[in-house]
This record gives C-alpha cells, sequence and structure tokens, in this order.
C-alpha cells in the first residue's frame, strides 16, 4: 500500500516538475505592448537621461547628443541644435546663422527628439512582435489605430535585459528615418543652463522669433 502511494506521490512530483518551466515561461512571457511600455516607462522615470545616436533620413545621416529631465531636453548635431525648456523651442540653423524661436505643438516635439516617441509609450498604437528577431533584445512594431496619422509604422529595437532603447525606425509619408542609439545613460544631474538656449554661445545669430 504504501509503495503504491509513494509511486503515486513520485509521479505527481514529476509531473509538476515537468510542468513548471512551462508556467514560468509563461508568466515571464511579454506581450509587444509590455515591452514598448517598459521601454517607455525607462525614458519617462529618468530623472536626467543622456544618449548618443546616429539619425538617417532623407539621404542625410546625423550625429549627435540627446540630453533629457522631465519635459526638457537637447538635441546637439552638426546640421541643427535643439533647446527645449519647457516652454520654448529654440532651433539653430549653424549654415544660415538662425535661431528660431516657437512655442511647439505635440508632433514638433516629435520630430525634435526622436526618443519621445518611445517615452509616448502604445497610446494610440497596436504592438506587434517584428518578424525580425535579434538576441538578447525585443523587436516591436508599433502601427497607429489612427489612420490618418502622418506615421505609418514605427520599430523599437529594446533591450531584453535592461529595456534601454536601441534603435528606433519611423516610416512616414515623408520617408524613413532611423535612429541608432550608440550610448545610453539614465540617472545624470544637468544644470538647468543645458535646457536653455546659449545665446553667448551665438552671438551673430539672427533671431526669428515666432511665439
Amino acid at each position: 500500500m504504501n509503495k503504491r502511494i509513494n509511486h503515486k506521490l513520485l509521479t505527481a512530483i514529476v509531473a509538476l516538475l515537468a510542468a513548471l518551466p512551462m508556467a514560468v515561461g509563461a508568466s515571464a512571457a511579454l506581450t509587444a505592448q509590455q515591452v514598448a511600455q517598459k521601454a517607455a516607462a525607462v525614458i519617462a522615470g529618468a530623472k536626467g537621461l543622456s544618449a548618443g545616436f546616429v539619425a538617417t533620413g532623407s539621404g542625410v545621416t546625423s550625429k549627435g547628443t540627446i540630453n533629457g529631465s522631465g519635459t526638457k531636453f537637447s538635441v546637439i548635431t552638426p546640421q541643427v541644435s535643439i533647446w527645449y525648456n519647457g516652454k520654448s523651442l529654440y532651433t539653430y540653423n549653424p549654415r544660415t546663422s538662425e535661431t528660431t524661436i516657437t512655442t511647439p505643438d505635440a508632433q514638433e516635439l516629435l520630430e525634435s527628439n526622436p526618443l519621445l516617441y518611445v517615452k509616448g509609450g502604445v497610446s494610440g498604437y497596436t504592438c506587434t512582435y517584428s518578424a525580425t528577431r535579434q538576441k538578447g533584445k525585443y523587436v516591436v512594431d508599433l502601427t497607429p489605430r489612427n489612420k490618418r496619422s502622418g506615421i505609418k509604422k514605427m520599430t523599437f529595437t529594446v533591450n531584453a535585459s535592461d529595456f534601454h532603447i536601441n534603435k528606433i525606425v519611423v516610416v512616414g509619408s515623408g520617408g524613413t528615418t532611423t535612429v541608432n542609439v550608440t550610448s545610453f545613460k539614465t540617472g545624470v544631474a544637468f544644470p538647468a543652463s543645458v535646457f536653455e538656449y546659449p545665446k553667448a554661445r551665438y552671438p551673430k545669430a539672427e533671431i526669428i522669433d515666432l511665439r
């Protein structure tokens, strides 16, 4: 009798252990939407963020840096430099030596700072895993629910270990822009001056105030 009981108990334990990896895998697996949300949370929750990037679009390649804290950010590239202090957007064009000041809308901010595409999360998008696979990374496609959106599709490549963004591809009506993130650091403390237009640095720049 005891042998029969022990045999049944052993069988039950073996069956339970065999099922455990499946159960753990099922609970640990993330949906594409959850991956995009976690990548957004990293950026939204960062007190200070600094990233290096290489952006390619419309036949132009730009290498630069993005610094951000809360709603404020600065983007510095050889072709254009941008500062947003939470209210006004300053755009300096070294080719024309002009600085344009605007009160930007949400779309203008997106066009100025590619990380804002990620920070916006999944609101208004349908998320699916891409057919592209990369070891140690999640690749997520985001398709806008609003068919009239200027964006046709976005693709995020995200580190599986820390959910830091590696790559952003935005397919719009005007073409495709690819942003490769070359460095990514959070917890950076910035002085307020980082997000203010450095007027003294460009004393000869023509100011065009469109506010």
